[in-house]
Protein backbone atom coordinates (compact mmCIF):
# COMPACT_ATOMS: atom_id res chain seq x y z
CA UNK A 1 0.00 0.00 0.00
CA UNK A 2 1.02 3.56 -0.99
CA UNK A 3 0.01 4.80 2.38
CA UNK A 4 2.84 3.27 4.18
CA UNK A 5 5.51 4.52 1.44
CA UNK A 6 5.66 7.97 3.47
CA UNK A 7 5.32 11.71 2.21
CA UNK A 8 6.06 12.67 -1.50
CA UNK A 9 6.30 16.45 -1.70
CA UNK A 10 5.46 18.42 -4.79
CA UNK A 11 6.90 22.25 -4.58
CA UNK A 12 5.36 24.98 -6.91
CA UNK A 13 7.23 28.58 -7.33
CA UNK A 14 4.51 30.52 -8.10
CA UNK A 15 4.93 34.35 -9.42
CA UNK A 16 1.47 35.73 -10.95
CA UNK A 17 0.59 32.65 -11.97
CA UNK A 18 -3.13 33.56 -11.59
CA UNK A 19 -3.94 32.27 -14.73
CA UNK A 20 -2.86 28.71 -13.75
CA UNK A 21 -1.85 27.65 -10.64
CA UNK A 22 -5.30 25.61 -10.23
CA UNK A 23 -4.45 23.48 -12.55
CA UNK A 24 -1.05 23.03 -11.53
CA UNK A 25 -2.24 22.30 -7.89
CA UNK A 26 -5.46 20.34 -9.57
CA UNK A 27 -2.86 18.00 -11.35
CA UNK A 28 -1.31 17.44 -8.12
CA UNK A 29 -4.39 16.25 -6.14
CA UNK A 30 -5.22 13.84 -9.53
CA UNK A 31 -1.87 11.87 -8.53
CA UNK A 32 -2.61 8.50 -7.37
CA UNK A 33 0.02 8.71 -4.84
CA UNK A 34 -0.38 9.21 -0.92
CA UNK A 35 0.12 10.35 1.16
CA UNK A 36 0.74 13.68 -0.62
CA UNK A 37 1.88 17.29 0.22
CA UNK A 38 1.61 20.13 -2.02
CA UNK A 39 3.87 23.27 -1.41
CA UNK A 40 2.93 26.60 -3.18
CA UNK A 41 5.68 29.06 -2.71
CA UNK A 42 4.16 32.68 -4.15
CA UNK A 43 6.98 34.44 -5.15
CA UNK A 44 6.18 38.05 -4.25
CA UNK A 45 2.95 37.59 -6.80
CA UNK A 46 1.22 40.90 -7.37
CA UNK A 47 -1.98 39.59 -8.82
CA UNK A 48 -4.41 37.41 -7.28
CA UNK A 49 -1.88 34.36 -7.16
CA UNK A 50 -2.77 34.09 -3.15
CA UNK A 51 -6.18 34.42 -3.18
CA UNK A 52 -6.56 31.37 -5.76
CA UNK A 53 -4.65 29.06 -3.91
CA UNK A 54 -6.41 29.60 -0.52
CA UNK A 55 -9.53 28.92 -2.47
CA UNK A 56 -7.96 25.57 -2.76
CA UNK A 57 -7.78 25.09 0.66
CA UNK A 58 -11.41 24.09 0.66
CA UNK A 59 -11.44 21.79 -2.35
CA UNK A 60 -8.83 19.63 -0.97
CA UNK A 61 -10.30 17.88 1.73
CA UNK A 62 -8.57 14.52 2.02
CA UNK A 63 -6.46 13.30 5.25
CA UNK A 64 -3.97 12.15 2.75
CA UNK A 65 -3.32 15.28 0.85
CA UNK A 66 -1.80 18.60 2.44
CA UNK A 67 -2.02 22.23 0.98
CA UNK A 68 0.26 24.50 2.16
CA UNK A 69 1.08 28.09 1.07
CA UNK A 70 4.42 30.10 1.46
CA UNK A 71 4.51 33.31 0.72
CA UNK A 72 7.94 35.67 0.06
CA UNK A 73 7.65 38.59 0.74
CA UNK A 74 9.00 40.00 -2.59
CA UNK A 75 9.95 38.29 -5.66
CA UNK A 76 13.70 36.67 -5.25
CA UNK A 77 13.44 34.36 -8.32
CA UNK A 78 12.36 30.56 -8.86
CA UNK A 79 15.48 29.27 -7.72
CA UNK A 80 14.98 30.96 -4.43
CA UNK A 81 11.17 29.73 -4.13
CA UNK A 82 12.30 26.13 -5.04
CA UNK A 83 15.03 26.40 -2.52
CA UNK A 84 12.38 27.52 0.13
CA UNK A 85 10.34 25.24 -0.90
CA UNK A 86 12.36 22.69 -1.27
CA UNK A 87 14.32 22.67 2.88
CA UNK A 88 10.47 22.94 4.13
CA UNK A 89 9.03 20.36 2.89
CA UNK A 90 8.38 16.52 4.69
CA UNK A 91 8.57 14.06 1.98
CA UNK A 92 11.24 11.34 1.43
CA UNK A 93 11.15 12.45 -2.62
CA UNK A 94 10.55 16.12 -3.33
CA UNK A 95 8.92 17.26 -7.09
CA UNK A 96 9.09 20.81 -8.68
CA UNK A 97 6.43 21.45 -10.70
CA UNK A 98 6.29 25.10 -12.30
CA UNK A 99 3.66 26.80 -11.60
CA UNK A 100 2.19 27.08 -15.61
CA UNK A 101 3.06 23.45 -16.14
CA UNK A 102 0.61 20.07 -15.25
CA UNK A 103 0.98 16.63 -14.45
CA UNK A 104 -1.02 14.97 -17.04
CA UNK A 105 -0.84 11.44 -15.86
CA UNK A 106 -2.21 10.18 -12.71
CA UNK A 107 0.60 8.13 -11.63
CA UNK A 108 3.63 10.17 -12.48
CA UNK A 109 4.38 10.41 -9.22
CA UNK A 110 3.67 6.21 -7.97
CA UNK A 111 5.52 5.12 -11.22
CA UNK A 112 8.91 7.45 -10.60
CA UNK A 113 9.05 6.42 -7.01
CA UNK A 114 8.69 2.42 -7.58
CA UNK A 115 11.44 3.41 -10.36
CA UNK A 116 14.09 5.49 -8.19
CA UNK A 117 13.33 2.94 -5.37
CA UNK A 118 14.04 -0.36 -7.69
CA UNK A 119 17.46 1.39 -9.24
CA UNK A 120 18.18 3.08 -6.03
CA UNK A 121 18.95 6.47 -7.60
CA UNK A 122 19.12 9.71 -5.60
CA UNK A 123 16.85 11.66 -8.55
CA UNK A 124 15.32 11.25 -11.86
CA UNK A 125 13.27 12.66 -14.42
CA UNK A 126 11.07 11.49 -17.34
CA UNK A 127 12.32 11.45 -20.71
CA UNK A 128 9.77 13.15 -22.78
CA UNK A 129 7.07 15.67 -22.26
CA UNK A 130 4.35 17.35 -24.20
CA UNK A 131 5.01 20.98 -24.91
CA UNK A 132 2.20 23.86 -26.27
CA UNK A 133 0.40 26.89 -25.21
CA UNK A 134 -2.93 24.21 -24.56
CA UNK A 135 -3.51 20.84 -23.40
CA UNK A 136 -5.73 20.36 -25.88
CA UNK A 137 -2.89 20.80 -28.97
CA UNK A 138 0.21 20.20 -27.29
CA UNK A 139 2.54 18.43 -29.29
CA UNK A 140 4.66 15.41 -27.74
CA UNK A 141 8.50 16.85 -27.45
CA UNK A 142 10.85 13.74 -27.40
CA UNK A 143 14.04 15.30 -25.84
CA UNK A 144 17.61 14.05 -26.51
CA UNK A 145 21.24 15.02 -25.70
CA UNK A 146 22.13 14.93 -28.89
CA UNK A 147 19.36 16.45 -31.43
CA UNK A 148 18.23 13.40 -33.88
CA UNK A 149 20.70 10.94 -31.87
CA UNK A 150 18.57 9.90 -29.45
CA UNK A 151 19.74 6.00 -29.62
CA UNK A 152 22.64 7.43 -27.85
CA UNK A 153 20.55 8.73 -24.80
CA UNK A 154 21.77 5.69 -22.79
CA UNK A 155 25.40 6.64 -22.96
CA UNK A 156 25.30 9.70 -21.33
CA UNK A 157 22.11 8.91 -18.95
CA UNK A 158 24.69 6.08 -17.54
CA UNK A 159 27.51 7.89 -17.51
CA UNK A 160 27.46 11.19 -15.54
CA UNK A 161 30.83 13.04 -16.82
CA UNK A 162 29.54 12.32 -20.47
CA UNK A 163 26.23 13.92 -19.08
CA UNK A 164 27.67 16.91 -17.55
CA UNK A 165 29.61 17.66 -21.08
CA UNK A 166 26.61 17.50 -22.55
CA UNK A 167 24.53 19.66 -20.34
CA UNK A 168 27.16 22.58 -21.48
CA UNK A 169 25.94 22.66 -24.64
CA UNK A 170 22.18 21.26 -24.57
CA UNK A 171 19.49 20.53 -21.35
CA UNK A 172 16.82 17.90 -21.97
CA UNK A 173 15.51 17.38 -18.70
CA UNK A 174 12.41 18.67 -18.15
CA UNK A 175 12.41 20.38 -14.77
CA UNK A 176 9.04 20.02 -14.04
CA UNK A 177 9.44 15.88 -14.41
CA UNK A 178 12.29 15.50 -12.08
CA UNK A 179 11.84 14.34 -8.58
CA UNK A 180 15.16 13.96 -5.90
CA UNK A 181 15.62 12.35 -2.75
CA UNK A 182 15.66 14.06 0.22
CA UNK A 183 18.99 12.89 1.64
CA UNK A 184 20.03 13.64 -2.06
CA UNK A 185 19.79 17.71 -1.51
CA UNK A 186 20.48 17.84 1.91
CA UNK A 187 23.70 16.18 1.30
CA UNK A 188 24.91 17.76 -1.83
CA UNK A 189 22.99 20.74 -2.34
CA UNK A 190 19.79 22.09 -4.59
CA UNK A 191 19.30 25.14 -6.06
CA UNK A 192 21.24 28.12 -6.07
CA UNK A 193 19.00 31.47 -5.94
CA UNK A 194 21.75 33.48 -6.69
CA UNK A 195 20.66 31.89 -11.21
CA UNK A 196 16.99 33.60 -9.83
CA UNK A 197 14.95 32.25 -12.98
CA UNK A 198 17.79 31.23 -15.24
CA UNK A 199 19.49 27.97 -15.71
CA UNK A 200 18.58 26.86 -11.91
CA UNK A 201 17.97 23.64 -13.42
CA UNK A 202 20.81 22.91 -15.95
CA UNK A 203 22.88 24.48 -12.89
CA UNK A 204 21.55 21.78 -10.28
CA UNK A 205 21.72 19.12 -13.08
CA UNK A 206 25.56 19.77 -13.83
CA UNK A 207 26.62 19.71 -10.34
CA UNK A 208 24.64 16.21 -9.31
CA UNK A 209 25.93 14.78 -12.45
CA UNK A 210 29.58 15.96 -11.39
CA UNK A 211 29.08 14.31 -8.32
CA UNK A 212 28.11 11.04 -9.96
CA UNK A 213 24.81 11.12 -7.81
CA UNK A 214 22.61 7.66 -9.35
CA UNK A 215 20.35 8.82 -11.90
CA UNK A 216 17.14 7.53 -13.10
CA UNK A 217 15.08 8.48 -16.69
CA UNK A 218 11.89 7.30 -17.15
CA UNK A 219 10.26 6.91 -20.37
CA UNK A 220 7.63 8.42 -20.81
CA UNK A 221 5.66 12.46 -20.89
CA UNK A 222 3.65 12.61 -17.94
CA UNK A 223 4.25 16.31 -18.10
CA UNK A 224 2.47 19.18 -20.10
CA UNK A 225 5.23 22.51 -20.37
CA UNK A 226 3.22 25.17 -21.15
CA UNK A 227 4.13 27.95 -24.18
CA UNK A 228 3.75 31.03 -23.08
CA UNK A 229 5.12 34.91 -24.28
CA UNK A 230 6.19 35.91 -20.21
CA UNK A 231 8.39 32.82 -20.06
CA UNK A 232 12.15 33.62 -18.79
CA UNK A 233 13.03 31.49 -21.53
CA UNK A 234 11.67 33.43 -24.32
CA UNK A 235 13.91 36.65 -23.22
CA UNK A 236 16.99 35.74 -25.26
CA UNK A 237 19.97 38.08 -24.12
CA UNK A 238 18.86 37.28 -20.27
CA UNK A 239 18.98 32.95 -21.32
CA UNK A 240 22.19 33.69 -23.03
CA UNK A 241 23.99 35.30 -20.34
CA UNK A 242 22.54 33.42 -17.50
CA UNK A 243 22.85 29.86 -18.60
CA UNK A 244 26.92 31.30 -19.75
CA UNK A 245 27.39 32.26 -16.03
CA UNK A 246 26.29 28.63 -14.80
CA UNK A 247 28.36 26.86 -16.70
CA UNK A 248 31.23 29.18 -16.91
CA UNK A 249 31.17 28.56 -12.90
CA UNK A 250 31.57 24.77 -13.32
CA UNK A 251 34.15 24.87 -15.98
CA UNK A 252 36.60 27.19 -13.97
CA UNK A 253 35.83 25.33 -11.59
CA UNK A 254 36.83 22.14 -12.93
CA UNK A 255 39.56 23.10 -14.54
CA UNK A 256 40.83 24.74 -11.44
CA UNK A 257 41.06 21.42 -9.85
CA UNK A 258 42.02 19.55 -12.98
CA UNK A 259 39.46 17.42 -13.36
CA UNK A 260 38.00 19.13 -16.78
CA UNK A 261 41.04 17.74 -19.06
CA UNK A 262 39.83 14.15 -17.40
CA UNK A 263 36.01 15.11 -18.89
CA UNK A 264 36.80 16.09 -21.91
CA UNK A 265 39.60 13.53 -22.81
CA UNK A 266 36.77 10.77 -21.81
CA UNK A 267 33.96 13.39 -24.29
CA UNK A 268 36.25 14.07 -27.12
CA UNK A 269 34.53 11.20 -29.32
CA UNK A 270 31.42 12.99 -29.02
CA UNK A 271 33.13 16.47 -29.81
CA UNK A 272 32.83 16.32 -33.58
CA UNK A 273 29.05 16.20 -33.33
CA UNK A 274 28.68 18.63 -31.29
CA UNK A 275 30.98 21.04 -33.45
CA UNK A 276 29.27 20.11 -36.36
CA UNK A 277 26.07 22.08 -34.86
CA UNK A 278 25.31 25.43 -34.10
CA UNK A 279 25.24 24.39 -30.69
CA UNK A 280 28.78 26.43 -29.83
CA UNK A 281 27.57 29.73 -31.32
CA UNK A 282 24.87 29.45 -28.69
CA UNK A 283 27.11 29.49 -25.74
CA UNK A 284 30.24 31.61 -27.18
CA UNK A 285 32.00 32.02 -23.86
CA UNK A 286 31.49 28.60 -22.95
CA UNK A 287 32.91 27.10 -26.46
CA UNK A 288 36.11 29.59 -26.22
CA UNK A 289 36.85 28.30 -22.87
CA UNK A 290 36.74 24.96 -23.46
CA UNK A 291 38.34 25.33 -27.32
CA UNK A 292 41.13 27.32 -25.92
CA UNK A 293 41.41 24.46 -23.70
CA UNK A 294 41.71 21.76 -26.04
CA UNK A 295 44.52 23.66 -27.80
CA UNK A 296 46.78 24.33 -24.59
CA UNK A 297 46.29 20.38 -24.19
CA UNK A 298 46.77 19.79 -27.59
CA UNK A 299 49.21 16.95 -26.89
CA UNK A 300 46.08 14.49 -25.43
CA UNK A 301 43.93 15.34 -28.40
CA UNK A 302 43.55 14.04 -31.77
CA UNK A 303 45.18 15.94 -34.13
CA UNK A 304 41.76 16.05 -36.47
CA UNK A 305 39.96 17.12 -33.37
CA UNK A 306 42.31 20.17 -33.01
CA UNK A 307 42.27 21.41 -35.97
CA UNK A 308 38.22 21.24 -36.07
CA UNK A 309 38.39 22.99 -32.72
CA UNK A 310 40.67 25.64 -33.80
CA UNK A 311 38.00 26.46 -36.49
CA UNK A 312 35.00 26.14 -34.67
CA UNK A 313 37.22 28.32 -32.40
CA UNK A 314 37.58 31.52 -34.96
CA UNK A 315 33.50 30.56 -36.16
CA UNK A 316 32.41 31.15 -32.29
CA UNK A 317 34.26 34.67 -31.71
CA UNK A 318 32.97 35.82 -35.53
CA UNK A 319 29.28 35.20 -34.13
CA UNK A 320 27.18 37.97 -33.36
CA UNK A 321 26.45 36.08 -30.00
CA UNK A 322 29.64 36.74 -28.96
CA UNK A 323 29.30 40.06 -29.35
CA UNK A 324 25.75 40.24 -27.24
CA UNK A 325 27.48 39.79 -23.75
CA UNK A 326 29.37 42.41 -22.17
CA UNK A 327 32.85 40.79 -21.02
CA UNK A 328 33.65 42.80 -18.10
CA UNK A 329 30.69 43.03 -16.40
CA UNK A 330 30.23 38.96 -17.00
CA UNK A 331 33.64 38.63 -15.54
CA UNK A 332 32.26 40.30 -12.37
CA UNK A 333 29.14 38.33 -11.97
CA UNK A 334 31.17 35.53 -12.68
CA UNK A 335 33.55 35.99 -9.68
CA UNK A 336 30.51 36.54 -7.33
CA UNK A 337 28.33 33.71 -8.64
CA UNK A 338 31.42 31.54 -7.61
CA UNK A 339 31.02 32.74 -4.35
CA UNK A 340 27.36 31.13 -3.90
CA UNK A 341 27.19 29.47 -0.70
CA UNK A 342 25.79 26.25 -2.82
CA UNK A 343 28.70 26.12 -5.16
CA UNK A 344 30.87 26.10 -2.24
CA UNK A 345 28.69 23.78 -1.01
CA UNK A 346 29.16 21.57 -4.00
CA UNK A 347 32.81 22.34 -4.67
CA UNK A 348 33.69 20.77 -1.23
CA UNK A 349 31.49 17.57 -2.04
CA UNK A 350 33.52 16.99 -5.30
CA UNK A 351 36.86 17.57 -4.07
CA UNK A 352 36.61 14.65 -1.57
CA UNK A 353 34.84 12.39 -4.39
CA UNK A 354 36.64 13.00 -7.58
CA UNK A 355 39.41 11.49 -6.94
CA UNK A 356 37.69 7.65 -5.91
CA UNK A 357 35.34 8.49 -8.73
CA UNK A 358 38.11 8.54 -11.62
CA UNK A 359 40.07 5.64 -9.76
CA UNK A 360 36.84 3.55 -10.23
CA UNK A 361 36.63 4.19 -13.20
CA UNK A 362 40.08 3.89 -14.73
CA UNK A 363 39.93 0.27 -12.69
Amino acid sequence: MMENEGFVSVVIPAFNAERFIQNAVGSCVSQTYRPLEIVVVNDGSTDSTVERVRRLFYLVKSDEVLLKLVEIDQNRGAANALKIGFSITKGSYVCWLSADDMFIYDRKIEKQVAQMKKKGAMWSYYRNAYEGTALSTARLQRNSYLSHLAFLDPLFINDSYLRMMLLLFRNPINGSSIMIRRDCFETYGQFDPLARNVDLDGDLWMRYSCLKLELAAIRGAPVFYREHLNQTSKKRELMLYGSELTRMRMLTFLARKGILLYMLKKFSPYLPIILSTKQPLERPFVSEFLFNYILCHRKEFNRILVKWVHKSLVDVRNHPNYFMLDRNRFLQDLESFSESPEFKRFEENISKQWVSCIGDDVN
